[in-house]
């Protein structure tokens, strides 16, 4: 995979805004396909004998559908997002500000977490 560029982050600027959020799509995209090869690759190579196999292959699929849940949930996010720029004509504070359920510190927290947790995951 190719490694994404970093972005030069701006306060109050739409195309700065716009290219976060298209990285975190993508981000967001690769964790789901990701997820769900994993979820493939464990149940066709597996032929759990006891329990105890059984335990952790249901562990692993569990923890691969976490991770594609909670990026399907920040590609939900960034289309609410959208959603109020647009409602609000293209006005980036007033849609973050009619809307402070939309965008949030724990909104950036988790996508910092996906992240990382990608980025460990990957080494």
């Amino acid at each position: 995979m190719a490694r994404s560029k970093k972005q030069k982050i701006e306060v109050n600027s739409n195309d700065s805004l716009q290219n976060v959020m298209q990285e975190v799509y993508n981000n967001s995209c690769t964790q789901i396909q990701d997820a769900q090869k994993v979820i493939n690759e464990i149940s066709a190579a597996s032929n759990p004998e006891d329990v105890d196999e059984w335990a952790k292959l249901a562990k692993a699929k569990t923890d691969a559908l976490k991770v594609k849940d909670s990026a399907i949930k920040i590609k939900l996010d960034i289309g609410k997002l959208q959603n109020e720029i647009i409602k609000n004509s293209g006005d980036v504070a007033v849609a973050i500000n009619n809307s402070p359920d939309i965008v949030s510190k724990d909104s950036f927290a988790r996508v910092r977490e996906l992240i990382e947790n990608r980025n460990s995951e990957s080494k």
